[in-house]
């Protein structure tokens, strides 16, 4: 843990701690692995396009409930404990404080994600799962990685700044719980509307389909994320809990 903030430090033990964020991560490790095997034991003409679409949504869905967590956990659960208040009033930088929140959160549902591909992409060659091992040495995977990284990063970085000047933060905890579970359901729309208008498609392209909206979406979160930082400051933080 050398080189890291001591308030990194104190949200990686509090929250590894937390019986809400460990149940969490096994849910996310045990359901998706298990979700992605019993596919792979199917044999359908459009496996390759299942596999994928699955394999992709699962990377998503996962990190919109883990980040969820742990910004409640560690942004929201400090501005209402007064631990946040605190830290401002020591002379702890604004800027250098959301900073450090947003990369503590990012961590913390990042590695669960990172640790759930290794061990889908283990048992790929293990097995030698042909859909999968094409998965990950296709391009393609490169270009989603690339932007899956950058939109998950620009998103938690953007939603700790929300959380930050926020006055309501149990109405932005309820925000981000609803959203994580509606993106699940709308996530099954493209597989439906694809089956129902019969389209065929390959792995490839909702591969480069899907980076390219994470790209959109990041240069989003990017913009939102210039706006809001110009009104964060000590002054605007500490008068949201006076409201």
């Amino acid at each position: 843990m050398m080189g890291i903030h001591p308030i990194n430090k104190l949200n990686f033990r509090d929250i590894l701690k937390s019986p809400s964020y460990l149940v969490m991560l096994n849910i996310m490790l045990i359901v998706p692995l298990n979700s992605m095997l019993q596919i792979l034991k199917t044999n359908t003409g459009l496996m390759e396009f299942i596999v994928v679409y699955v394999f992709l949504m699962l990377n998503v869905s996962s990190y919109f409930f883990l980040n969820m967590l742990t910004i409640s956990l560690i942004v929201i659960s400090e501005k209402s404990s007064g631990r946040c208040e605190y830290y401002l009033a020591n002379q702890v930088d604004v800027r250098r404080l959301t900073g450090i929140y947003s990369r503590s959160s990012y961590s913390l549902n990042i590695g669960p994600i990172l640790l759930l591909d290794i061990l889908i992409a283990g048992y790929a060659m293990a097995s030698h799962e042909t859909v999968l091992l094409h998965l990950f040495q296709d391009v393609s995977f490169v270009w989603f990685a690339a932007t899956y990284l950058l939109f998950t990063y620009l998103a938690t970085s953007t939603l700790t700044l929300i959380s930050m000047l926020s006055k309501t933060p149990e109405r932005i905890r309820t925000y981000l719980s609803v959203s994580s579970f509606l993106f699940i359901f709308a996530a099954t729309l493209p597989a439906t509307f694809i089956k129902k208008f019969g389209f065929i498609i390959n792995g490839d392209t909702i591969i480069w389909f899907s980076g390219s909206t994470l790209l959109v979406l990041a240069m989003i979160c990017a913009s939102v994320r210039v706006y809001l930082s110009n009104k964060l400051n000590n002054e605007i933080v500490i008068l949201s809990y006076k409201q």
